[in-house]
């Protein structure tokens, strides 16, 4: 089993799915369709987990640099700077891999910003994907993040 990344932002009552594609020289990209959920639609949003998780990610070619990598994330949402999303959002990450599956959430720093989360699972990597997605899900609904008011406009 080669590596495989997830993202889930929780977000104003949103959770935000981008799909990610690993490129051939072995980094993580976040690329189209990036799919937004109401919270409360859990078993919507799990049922995309899932399916990304029993996938794997796509390669692709690695993308020139040109200038600014950009963010695919901003340009779905419409926004300018990725502080503006970071403050007022978490980000869990997903890794599987041969010897374990972990999921990391991020934490704050003093301005606000994401840091190293102190909130970190382990799996065994032949871990039922169901248990996974159950456990990653029950934490993210449990986030102020994803069950505040809206602060941002997100389209979905």
């Amino acid at each position: 089993m080669s590596i495989l990344r997830i993202y889930l932002y929780a977000v104003g009552q949103k959770i935000i799915i981008p799909q990610l594609a690993e490129t051939e020289e072995g980094f993580f990209v976040e690329i189209e369709p990036i799919t937004i959920f109401d919270v409360r639609d859990v078993n919507k949003w799990k049922a995309l987990m899932y399916t990304y998780l029993s996938e794997g990610n796509k390669l692709i070619p690695t993308p020139e640099q040109a200038g600014s990598p950009g963010s695919a994330i901003l340009e779905h949402l419409g926004l300018k700077k990725w502080d503006d999303f970071e403050r007022k959002s978490v980000l869990y990450t997903i890794h599987a891999g041969p010897r374990f599956i972990a999921v990391y959430a991020t934490g704050r720093n003093e301005q606000g910003r994401w840091t190293t989360g102190t909130k970190e699972r382990k799996f065994f990597p032949q871990a039922p994907l169901e248990v996974v997605v159950d456990e990653v899900s029950s934490d993210i609904i449990k986030e102020p993040e994803a069950v505040e008011k809206p602060m941002l406009l997100l389209g979905g």
